[in-house]
């Protein structure tokens, strides 16, 4: 009975689809144990929230029967809430709340402080850096940007996610500082696309000076970046790469775009 009641206010976060979703669950994780919660990531806990994917059919299913499966332990006593944020629940919440109306709420991805709300935390816009790292202790994502104005054909990500909004610098800097003091060493960089960094706060493209930046915090040995778009690619960002021996010789760029038609049809 102890151990039953010792987990009663304990909120766990389940994380599914890619590295921003980590990221906001770190966010999240940071949060409410800056209010005081008790918070874990993916084990037991009476209070239950999915952070969810909704961008290929695969992870959809995957969202949906997680989601299910955490109704199923509520209904027989396993658990006490299950709350549901995320890309699958910002594009489809009312599907969602007719089909499983067992989940307690469902909130969408700019929903955090309406979230926190309702797990008995206010969110703190003091807390810049703060987050419960999920990652081995050596490494951690940083997402630097949100959003994506791309009209790509085959993607959902600006219905799930708005438009591109870069975070600033400074701040960036700063979490990059705390991680470091946690014992991070590598910092890997993500966004819907990093080549978009800057366009909307500075009016020009500024990944480079963002990873210059970073590279000279004290602590930080490595910078990986994931997720760079071809088109409109910085070029300083290579000097950078060649430069600087902290920043991984590695860009990442899907094999679709060696073929022009493909990259037609996919706009």
């Amino acid at each position: 009975m102890r151990t039953r009641s010792a987990k009663k206010n304990r909120i766990n976060v389940i994380t599914l689809g890619c590295s921003k979703n980590v990221y906001d669950s770190e966010v999240l994780m940071g949060q409410l144990k800056a209010a005081g919660k008790d918070v874990v990531h993916e084990e037991e806990g009476r209070i239950v929230v999915i952070n969810t994917c909704g961008f290929i059919d695969n992870a959809k299913e995957e969202s949906v029967n997680t989601i299910l499966d955490a109704v199923q332990a509520k209904e027989n006593g396993d658990i006490d809430k299950v709350f549901v944020t995320g890309c699958l629940s910002e594009r489809y919440k009312p599907d969602l709340e007719r089909e499983i109306p067992n989940v307690d709420q469902y909130f969408g991805t700019r929903d955090l402080p309406l979230l926190l709300k309702a797990l008995g935390a206010d969110y703190k816009k003091e807390l810049v850096g703060e987050r419960l790292t999920s990652t081995p202790q050596h490494y951690a994502y940083l997402k630097i940007s949100e959003g994506c104005d791309r009209p790509c054909s085959f993607c959902a990500i600006p219905l799930m996610r708005g438009g591109h909004k870069s975070t600033p610098m400074e701040d960036l800097v700063t979490e990059a500082k705390k991680l470091a003091a946690k014992g991070v060493v590598e910092l890997i960089l993500i966004a819907q696309d990093l080549t978009y960094y800057g366009l909307d706060l500075y009016k020009k493209r500024r990944l480079a000076d963002l990873v210059t930046a970073l590279s000279d915090v004290e602590g930080i040995a490595w910078i990986r970046l994931h997720y760079m778009f071809p088109t409109g690619f910085p070029e300083d960002v290579l000097d950078v790469i060649r430069e600087n021996p902290k920043v991984s010789a590695y860009i990442d760029i899907p094999l679709q775009h060696i073929s022009d038609p493909k990259l037609k049809s996919m706009r």
